[in-house]
């Protein structure tokens, strides 16, 4: 190979690593727009916290005939703009799911709000699973959260398998509910 094709050839070799590492930055930065993140097999820490309204606390991992179930946590403030829509879709999601037998059990984490505020907003979200108060907003950073609203999927092995920052589409919602029902 001539020297001059050797050099063409070099350009073009370099032409295509920058083009490739460009595409790799450009993935990256749309994944971190969307607030997607998958892969991340951590597993959930455990925690007890009241719940919002009164009764027994809100656990994980899960007791009882809920043991070992594959869980949603859903964290939300009644304060948070974006949870105006996010819960509702995610409480929405919920009943379609226990009404068809889904093993996915739901959890609600009200973060940072008074007790008060939270229940009224979680009741007129259409909320029916159990939502607990994290006042001073604990728990959030134990599963490496920092905003409102961000939705968790465990697998039944108490593994986090993924994570959504900010709203939830009821389609990527629908997806991992799907995906954590064993088949």
């Amino acid at each position: 190979m001539s020297g001059e094709a050797r050099v063409h050839r070099g350009r073009r070799v370099r032409r295509i690593l920058v083009s490739a590492v460009a595409a790799a930055v450009v993935v990256a930065g749309v994944v971190t727009a969307l607030g997607v993140t998958s892969g991340a097999s951590q597993a959930a820490p455990a925690f007890s916290y009241p719940r919002l309204g009164g009764g027994s606390p809100v656990r994980y991992p899960l007791a009882g005939t809920q043991a070992h179930r594959p869980v949603v946590v859903a964290f939300f403030a009644s304060w948070c703009s974006p949870c105006r829509t996010d819960l509702p879709t995610i409480a929405r999601v919920a009943r379609q799911a226990a009404r068809r037998g889904s093993p996915v059990a739901f959890v609600g984490i009200d973060g940072n709000d008074e007790p008060g505020s939270g229940l009224a907003f979680a009741r007129q979200s259409g909320v029916t699973f159990p939502v607990a108060s994290d006042a001073d907003s604990a728990l959030a950073p134990r599963f490496g959260l920092d905003g409102y609203p961000d939705t968790v999927f465990v697998d039944a092995a108490g593994d986090v398998v993924h994570v959504v920052h900010g709203p939830v589409s009821r389609a990527t919602l629908e997806q991992w509910v799907a995906r954590l029902a064993p088949a």
